[in-house]
């Protein structure tokens, strides 16, 4: 039945992830991208090695059947595992079908939505609290996740579902960098995306600080031995450049400031 929907459907669909609905529930079917170019992740790759942070090396989505077969095989790992991720209804070498991870009575929305639509500190708190424990349990059952932003955090029933594994990162990367490469992911996109937003932003560091205490040893040793090697591109003034610098610039103001925490608790 899904299989049927998954090759009909699959040859309109021009965007490569779109909504649909079949028999009263809202699907997510995602086709094979456009394949990418090593080339585009060589800056992020000369920039790692300047800094000697091992972990910020990048992991190239290079699209084309092998992002659907790689995805398919890390949902099904996650899920064996027991991290929340989403349920494959059918798939092909080209394609997957997806069931969304919101009900009918309540829609599945992005972290970054929840904390910047809640009206309190409290509700803020939460909502990262359970994003981090929910990290820092993924990273107990020795798995690790893809793309850790923010955007790629669904909260459905109040609860987290992570999305978007098109990449392997420990093709490249150590268990324990895949690991420390979740934590900057996610960091770095919280503090860019939330840093025009004042009441979550005042929330943010000390919620870090509280899922990093929870980390697995290792993982918040390693994670806060590249802090002083980021610290290196405060010299330049990325303010200078756009929206875009100004979020750099500011979350490496924020990490200095979450460093001189973690030293001290």
């Amino acid at each position: 039945m899904y299989d049927t929907f998954l090759f009909d459907t699959l040859h309109r669909q021009q965007a490569s992830m779109a909504p649909h609905v079949f028999n009263g529930q809202k699907v997510w079917l995602k086709r094979q991208a456009k394949r990418n170019t090593r080339i585009a992740y060589l800056p992020l790759k000369l920039l790692a090695k300047w800094l000697k942070v091992d972990a910020l090396r990048p992991v190239p989505n290079l699209g084309g059947a092998q992002s659907i077969i790689t995805e398919s095989s890390r949902i099904k790992s996650l899920s064996q595992a027991g991290v929340r991720v989403p349920v494959i209804l059918a798939e092909s070498p080209d394609a997957l079908l997806l069931a969304d991870a919101g009900t009918s009575n309540q829609a599945a929305v992005t972290l970054l939505e929840k904390l910047t639509e809640a009206n309190d500190p409290h509700t803020v708190d939460h909502y990262l609290n359970v994003s981090f424990q929910a990290l820092n349990s993924v990273h107990k059952r020795n798995c690790y996740l893809s793309e850790a932003f923010a955007r790629n955090i669904l909260i459905a029933e109040g609860e987290p579902v992570f999305i978007d594994f098109e990449t392997d990162p420990h093709e490249y990367h150590s268990l324990t960098n895949c690991k420390v490469r979740d934590w900057h992911c996610l960091i770095f996109s919280l503090y860019g995306k939330l840093y025009k937003h004042p009441m979550p932003l005042e929330r943010l560091t000390p919620a870090i600080i509280e899922g990093l205490k929870e980390a697995q040893d290792h993982v918040r040793e390693s994670f806060l031995s590249t802090l002083p090697k980021l610290q290196r591109l405060k010299r330049f003034p990325f303010q200078r450049f756009g929206s875009d610098g100004r979020k750099i610039a500011y979350t490496l103001n924020a990490l200095t400031l979450l460093e001189q925490q973690l030293r001290t608790k």
